[in-house]
């Protein structure tokens, strides 16, 4: 109590504190600091230092109480050449204001620096830490100064600052580089392995030589050889700092890609305005300024024309993107030119403050017209590429990496196109093209192998022809998927819901989108901060600019507040529009381009949003007397946190507009990075996921189309929680995120099986993961053009319970079944056997994946263990050491693949003393699998390139060469399982040798021969549950020991909330379940992820142990399990319920549960718990119920 109260005083002497520093000044005031600071800024960007100095001391004169300008001055004048003096003198008069604000610390820690007093810039360094533990550029900076020192303590705080930066910036190459050298310098094996694998993931494609130093270093630290890893480690690093993308990292961490780190002050810090404007009342602090030409586009596209030529319009095409991974927004334009009848394309790279050409796409000539362009990047390799639309046959400028294209062609596509969509049409990872022509609309499905096939007709696209201006594809009914909206020119539209697998269905008729039958664009996005997307209509007659308001399920309705902005659209025709948010107030607002037909001069409009779904005329902040305009662009190209504009006019000119005070309210940027290799997962640049940010009282929601995420927080000080729902329905969420956030995939399981605990004899520990046999749903492949699912079987299966792992309690063992993931049990018969046995006798059951019908389960026990004297892996690396016990040190120098559970082919050749003297062999096998999901086993059915090769053993022949005696040896049934091989009679010759080979993602942790394993001294009792209760519990942390070893769950660390969309449907009333689990009987619990079934048996009805025996036990377990992954057959829901008996699923279960008086009491007294995804829907719009 004493504690909670002196808190209390102490958070009120702070708010006072802060209170103090607060100064209130009148709207004309406030107006003019405005002024002063957007132009002193500006001119800071473009190097006009004095005009910045002039602008900024103006701000300090009327506003000397707020840090702004001081700190501004500050950092103007250490950019100057010899004013550091200066420099120093303005950045210590912005700290007597804000003493504990750590930009301006850190740009005064780099004064000192600069001159030379590096204990000073270390105090300073410190300081910001103190209050600010996680600054980015502080933790970085002062990792560089520790990691110099030869002092340990040093080295350890400068690997814990690097640590801290790899996980705020996860994929930052420099930092992640720095950390792994100083783990490697500390022989710290397992740590630097985990952070280099997991850089490798998130990199884009690297150099031939860099991804082989790479792949040696993982070998030498797999093999614990630290030490000759560090020089491979400094190639490597010196290989990469020349790149693009390092120098892009250093930027992030140092705050600029200039000489100085640091960067400017943007937000009022001490300032607070006396009245706000009103919420109709638009922001005056917002000014668009033309800066085409400081840019260096003006040169370009602004050659005079004679009078015959200013008659003709010409046409040009813009898209930007960061293509160099630079950090900046590259420029792409196509420019047509009516009269000359050519295209010419022009490729700039933006980098301090101007763009220049590229010439490695710059000034290529067509003789056909392009119409639109896009980067993307089509094959995953993490850059982007360009692909153009063209009136004869569209191209595509594949990215060599470093700022080098090179134009393909796409096996499978020949076409030209108006319009094109790279998507993830069939949620299965990869990116698929939806390619709009003058004729119909073609959905090519990606292979993954460099190839696409043409599937529009079988995924239920339309054949019937259609000109098509415009499509988008977003989760327009916000049910965890994309869906297709495609805008025809003659308004006969089409709405295509996603059903998943590959399937879509036009809904057009019952959604409510009505467009005109001359129609411009579709623009989306989330304007009234409800989480679902909205959409505008553009009319090239005029007429019909129209804002729908998403309803939720596919239905859509006229925004009723929108009428006064129509009717001030009336005549305008509509040629492109976007939603962007123009001030950061968190609120989407509206740009749309075209020209008038009564003549009016300006072909911007503008309609700023106040937040209460009202829309107001702020045109006029654009500047006017650019004519008719054609495409737009918005993004902060300028990277100063507010939105820019690029547009083209009907001149062909490429026009720029800088947001000058859009960043005086706060931001958020966020990129993502989907794992690439060994995973797959998801694109790369996250297009298809859905962001949600929560920040105090303010949502706000955003469907990925582009690398980079931009939402205004308004005053708000920073986002409290962002939720990125990736494009393969995996939630993942981020606390307090840095204004700048790069948000990295991170590799869970998303569907597998429950988990089992038993209680210890001090508290509940993990045993092992169940009802694996059972994946309902679970989509093998394609068979004759159709899809294949997994067998109906239900598990049927009993699992090795160590004696250790489960302990009398009060009487009774005590087990906890709990359900995670990403899925549905449906759990029916449970029961525990003892099996008592002598001391040295070793007991276990085999645990392997065999496709039904399942063998029979046998009790395998034995005195002897025949271990292997030699196992060498194929790389000829020893692993005896490895293998030799059950100790969790698993092989794991795997090479991954393109997917999560495969990797290369792999090796491991086992050596066993003569054994021709045993009857019988059997080879156990103890490790675990990372497997693929059930859209991995799509995107691998549609490749040529790569497939599962299952284990398979060989033994050598009479000629010492390799035969196969086992084809396909099954693999664990996920966490801690054991494989049981029949070798008897296998062996050819006396050479008794074993060679297992497999590309799946399995680390083995013990392997040995047994013989005579009939195990007939041992004792069974089974025992069926007396108590069995289902209830709420949440989900348990995962902790995993290093990179090859599988993630285990605390019980006792758990968050409790809604974590995955649930699958919909009636589930199992929470109490007693126990009738339910006794039998076999396809009545059984059917439990929601967070569930927990707490089970008791009875051990007092166990017999006494006989003396120098031991008690071991088997758990019985029998159902079924349906996870929620996109591509698993009727994975939204919990029906069709299975059965025994099914045929197959789900076509053998539809409809078809037995429907007599008993099962349908049983469904109507048990499953009666309504499960929905609302509570998903609306996690994050509403904390208050999490």
């Amino acid at each position: 109590m004493i504690h909670t109260r002196n808190i209390f005083i102490i958070l009120i002497i702070l708010l006072n504190v802060n209170c103090e520093r607060q100064v209130t000044v009148d709207e004309s005031t406030y107006s003019k600091m405005i002024s002063h600071r957007n132009l002193g800024l500006s001119f800071l960007e473009e190097e006009r230092y004095s005009d910045a100095l002039n602008e900024f001391e103006m701000l300090v004169n009327i506003a000397d109480e707020e840090p702004l300008g001081y700190a501004n001055l500050g950092l103007t004048y250490m950019r100057m050449s010899g004013e550091l003096q200066q420099s120093e003198e303005w950045l210590q008069k912005a700290l007597l204001l804000a003493p504990d604000h750590p930009d301006i610390l850190f740009l005064l820690a780099k004064v000192y620096e600069l001159t030379g007093r590096q204990p000073k810039a270390k105090v300073a360094l410190d300081r910001i830490l103190e209050k600010h533990p996680n600054h980015v550029r502080t933790l970085y900076q002062q990792g560089l100064y520790f990691s110099k020192s030869n002092d340990p303590s040093d080295l350890k705080k400068a690997e814990g600052h690097f640590m801290t930066v790899s996980k705020k910036l996860p994929g930052n190459i420099a930092s992640s580089l720095r950390l792994i050298e100083l783990l490697i310098n500390d022989e710290n094996h397992s740590d630097a392995l985990f952070h280099l694998q997991t850089l490798q993931q998130t990199l884009p494609r690297l150099s031939d030589d860099s991804s082989k130093l790479i792949r040696k270093i993982l070998d030498l630290l797999h093999n614990r050889e630290a030490s000759k890893a560090k020089i491979p480690l400094i190639m490597l690093h010196n290989l990469l700092k020349p790149t693009d993308i390092y120098q892009g990292s250093i930027a992030e961490l140092r705050g600029t890609n200039g000489p100085i780190a640091g960067k400017p002050i943007f937000r009022f810090i001490n300032t607070k305005v006396k009245q706000k404007h009103k919420k109709d009342e638009i922001p005056n602090n917002v000014v668009f300024t033309d800066v085409s030409s400081s840019l260096g586009l003006s040169d370009i596209f602004s050659t005079k024309k004679s009078t015959e030529q200013n008659k003709q319009e010409d046409y040009t095409i813009i898209t930007l993107g960061d293509h160099d991974s630079d950090g900046d927004q590259d420029l792409f334009v196509s420019s047509w030119s009516k009269e000359q009848n050519k295209s010419t394309q022009y490729l700039f790279d933006y980098d301090n403050g101007i763009f220049s050409m590229n010439n490695s796409i710059s000034v290529i000539e067509n003789d056909s017209k392009d119409i639109s362009a896009t980067f993307v990047d089509y094959n995953n390799d993490g850059y982007l590429d360009i692909y153009i639309s063209n009136k004869k046959k569209d191209r595509l400028y594949q990215n060599l990496g470093e700022g080098s294209f090179e134009q393909i062609n796409i096996p499978g596509i020949d076409e030209h196109s108006s319009k094109v969509l790279f998507m993830d049409f069939d949620l299965e990872g990869d990116l698929d093209l939806l390619l709009c022509t003058d004729t119909k609309d073609m959905l090519f499905r990606n292979n993954s192998d460099g190839s696409y096939t043409e599937i529009g007709h079988d995924a239920g696209l339309s054949n019937e022809v259609s000109l098509t201006r415009d499509a988008i594809y977003s989760d327009l009914d916000d049910d965890g998927d994309g869906d297709l909206f495609i805008l025809n020119m003659n308004g006969e539209n089409l709405y295509y819901d996603n059903l998943r697998q590959g399937s879509f269905k036009n809904i057009i008729s019952s959604s409510g989108l009505i467009s005109s039958n001359t129609p411009g664009v579709i623009a989306k996005g989330d304007y009234n901060n409800d989480g679902l997307i909205d959409i505008l209509f553009t009319d090239l007659s005029g007429k019909m600019n129209e804002l729908y308001r998403n309803l939720g399920d596919g239905k859509f309705e006229a925004e009723q507040n929108w009428d006064k902005i129509k009717r001030r659209l009336q005549g305008i025709r509509g040629y492109d529009a976007e939603f962007f948010d123009l001030d950061n107030d968190g609120h989407l607002d509206i740009l749309i381009s075209g020209n008038s037909t009564e003549g009016q001069t300006s072909g911007l409009y503008l309609f700023y949003n106040n937040g209460s779904g009202k829309f107001s005329d702020a045109s006029y902040l654009i500047p006017e007397g650019y004519g008719a305009v054609k495409q737009l662009n918005a993004t902060d190209h300028d990277n100063d946190g507010d939105i820019d504009i690029f547009f083209t006019d009907s001149k062909g000119k490429v026009n720029v507009l800088r947001n000058d005070g859009g960043n005086i309210n706060n931001y958020l940027k966020i990129s993502l990075i989907g794992l690439r290799t060994g995973s797959s997962k998801n694109n790369y640049f996250g297009l298809g996921a859905k962001i949600e940010i929560r920040a105090a009282d303010l949502y706000q929601s955003h469907y990925v189309d582009q690398p980079i995420a931009h939402f205004g927080l308004g005053n708000r000080d920073s986002a409290d929680v962002v939720r990125v729902v990736w494009s393969n329905g995996v939630p993942q969420n981020h606390f307090k995120p840095d204004m700048n956030q790069t948000i990295v995939e991170t590799q869970v399981l998303k569907g597998s099986c429950p988990y089992l605990f038993g209680w210890n004899g001090d508290q509940y520990d993990f045993i092992t993961d169940v009802l694996w046999p059972s994946a309902l749903g679970m989509p093998l492949g394609i068979m004759a053009g159709e899809p294949l699912f997994a067998f109906p079987n239900s598990t049927d299966e009993y699992l090795r319970v160590p004696g250790e792992k489960l302990k009398m309690k009060d009487g009774y063992y005590s087990l906890k079944f709990t359900t995670e993931l990403w899925e549905t049990p449906y759990l029916d018969n449970i029961k525990l056997v003892a099996i008592d046995h002598p001391k040295d006798m070793h007991v276990y059951v085999n645990e392997t994946f065999v496709p039904p019908p399942f063998p029979p389960s046998r009790v395998y026990g034995f005195k002897t263990k025949f271990l292997p004297i030699a196992a060498i892996d194929g790389q000829g690396n020893d692993q005896l050491q490895k293998i030799s016990y059950q100790d969790d040190e698993h092989i794991a120098n795997l090479h991954s693949e393109m997917y999560q559970g495969v990797t290369e082919l792999h090796d491991l050749i086992l050596t066993f003393n003569d054994l021709s003297n045993s009857d019988s062999l059997f080879l156990f096998l103890q490790g675990w699998l990372f497997p693929t999901d059930a859209s991995i086993n799509v995107n691998l059915s549609q490749s040529n390139k790569l497939n599962s090769i299952f284990p398979f053993l060989q033994v050598p022949n009479e000629n010492g060469n390799w035969i196969t005696v086992v084809d396909n040896m099954g693999f664990p049934k996920g966490k801690n399982k054991t494989m049981i091989i029949d070798l008897t009679d296998k062996f050819i010759t006396n050479d008794h040798r074993v060679r297992i080979r497999t590309n799946m993602q399995i680390y083995w942790d013990h392997i040995f021969i047994a013989s005579d394993v009939s195990g007939n001294v041992f004792n069974k009792t089974e025992l069926s549950p007396i108590y069995a209760d289902l209830q709420y519990r949440g989900f348990s942390e995962l902790d995993k020991k290093d990179y090859g070893s599988p993630h285990i769950p605390d019980y006792y660390s758990i968050t409790q909330g809604q974590k995955w969309r649930d699958l919909i449907g009636y589930y199992t009333k929470y109490g007693d379940v126990l009738p339910l689990l006794l039998n076999s009987d396809s009545k059984y619990v059917i439990m929601n992820a967070g569930d927990e079934i707490s089970l008791q048996f009875d051990a007092t009805s166990l017999p006494e142990l006989e003396k120098g025996w031991r008690r071991d036990f088997l758990f019985y377990n029998d159902g079924w399990l349906k996870d929620g992954d996109l591509n698993t057959a009727q994975g939204q829901t919990v029906e069709p319920i299975p059965f025994h008996g099914m045929s197959s699923y789900p076509n053998g279960a539809q409809d078809q549960y037995p429907e007599t008086d008993e099962y349908s009491a049983y469904r109507e007294e048990y499953n009666t718990r309504i499960i929905t995804t609302d509570k998903f829907k609306n996690s994050i719009k509403d904390l208050s119920n999490n």
